[in-house]
């Protein structure tokens, strides 16, 4: 049976879920359809993680070889075969993931896509305070939280610092694969130049860039709700189908998702620039390890 022969590593809010669904859409390429197995991160291991949603992660973790197998069961015997767990660059034992990777896959391509690592913390606890699941309203209270948080097992995606230690969590990585064989991405190149940066991943992967889609879909957008109370009348909205038709029912509902829908409020500026203080030896750390200039990631920092 046929196994991945590249993975797409994260960390989590860095665009992981677009660059997946893009590759899906090429022919040549097999995502697996479960897009986040997790499966080297527990490896038939139980997965049992506390906080508002373990329970929820533990059902959708892929944890035996078989079923891991069986996700590629059906990609063609030319395809590249590929999956995208975020867990395996966060600080969820980093270390033990990439030996388990390089034991069963030593030969695998990895690619990450890395955000300025303040930006990805922040997208992080807004994505999870849109879900219902962080239940703290202040963004400094939830770092504050992080150490009691981790010693309660709560699931990775609650460590926002943590997950930002970007050169702690990838150096494992970096010593038991060849450097041809892992690609390192910035997030603002995939925003801003997708199609550059999809073309050299293809090089990367020995695909052909021209059986790519043309456009790249945005995934995964964080978007917080005006009202909850409109938000859950929305998703429970037995009351108007005994009033209104169907059509009219599902552009009334249209119009209502949106305007209920705005972007999460930006983050101070101030915390943003002593936060990023801190991660600057993290930062230049990480530049040497990948070797590509981070100096902007710096910027707005203390000096």
């Amino acid at each position: 049976m046929p196994l991945p022969n590249f993975l797409l590593i994260g960390p989590p809010k860095c665009g992981t879920t677009a660059l997946y669904a893009t590759l899906a859409r090429h022919p040549q390429v097999f995502m697996s359809p479960v897009k986040e197995p997790y499966f080297f991160a527990f490896d038939g291991e139980p997965v049992v993680f506390g906080g508002p949603d373990g329970a929820h992660f533990q059902r959708h973790a892929v944890t035996s070889q078989a079923a891991y197998t069986e996700l590629f069961a059906t990609a063609g015997e030319q395809q590249v075969r590929g999956e995208a767990s975020t867990i395996y660059l966060s600080s969820y034992q980093p270390r033990d993931t990439a030996t388990r990777i390089h034991d069963a896959l030593p030969m695998a391509r990895l690619v990450a896509v890395l955000r300025q690592p303040v930006d990805r913390a922040y997208s992080a606890f807004t994505d999870l305070r849109a879900r219902g699941l962080e239940p703290l309203a202040d963004f400094r209270e939830a770092l504050a939280a992080e150490a009691q948080r981790t010693a309660a097992n709560w699931r990775p995606g609650f460590r926002y610092w943590q997950n930002g230690l970007y050169a702690q969590n990838l150096t494992p990585y970096c010593e038991r694969f060849p450097h041809i064989q892992v690609r390192i991405y910035l997030y603002e190149d995939w925003r801003d130049h997708p199609q550059t940066l999809l073309a050299d991943l293809c090089n990367f992967l020995e695909i052909d860039p021209a059986r790519l889609p043309v456009q790249v879909q945005q995934r995964n957008v964080t978007r917080w709700a005006r009202s909850r109370w409109m938000e859950r009348l929305l998703q429970s909205n037995g009351w108007i189908r005994g009033i209104l038709p169907r059509r009219l029912r599902r552009a009334m509902s249209t119009r209502l998702r949106a305007w209920n829908q705005v972007k999460p409020p930006p983050l101070d500026p101030a915390l943003r620039s002593n936060l990023t203080e801190r991660y600057r030896d993290e930062i230049m750390h990480l530049q040497g390890l990948i070797g590509c200039d981070l100096r902007h990631w710096l910027q707005g920092a203390p000096t």
